[in-house]
């Protein structure tokens, strides 16, 4: 398949030729594009290092944003009600930090850890 560009008079020199640029569908001769996740995280070493560095990112902020609503319903239940030991917020805050703990922990060593073992060989 060609796709035939014609170009603008004004932006042609003055002569009677029409200028007309062919792109060929096929030009790229094999070369792969890249997908809609390779375009967020990258290919081969560079997305391992993104995908671990997303995960870290996510988790932080997710842990980040219970612990926020967990002081803000604490406050709600000190402040407003008056009342509080109805919220045990060191309990629910260890939840929260013990299931994005472990996640972090890991992505962490693998991060760290492989950079470690590359340099050795």
């Amino acid at each position: 398949m060609t796709i035939r560009i014609t170009a603008n008079q004004a932006e042609l020199p003055h002569n009677n030729e029409t200028n007309k640029i062919t792109i060929r569908e096929g030009s790229l001769a094999g070369a792969s594009l890249a997908g809609t996740i390779a375009r967020q995280i990258g290919t081969g070493e560079h997305a391992r290092d993104s995908f671990i560095w997303m995960t870290l990112k996510y988790c932080f902020r997710l842990g980040g944003a219970f612990s926020v609503f967990i002081l803000l319903a604490y406050m709600y239940y000190v402040v407003i009600k008056n009342e509080p030991e109805k919220i045990d917020i060191i309990s629910f805050l260890k939840d929260v930090w013990s299931i994005f703990t472990p996640i972090l922990t890991l992505a962490l060593g693998y991060a760290f850890g492989k950079r470690e073992r590359d340099k050795e060989n």
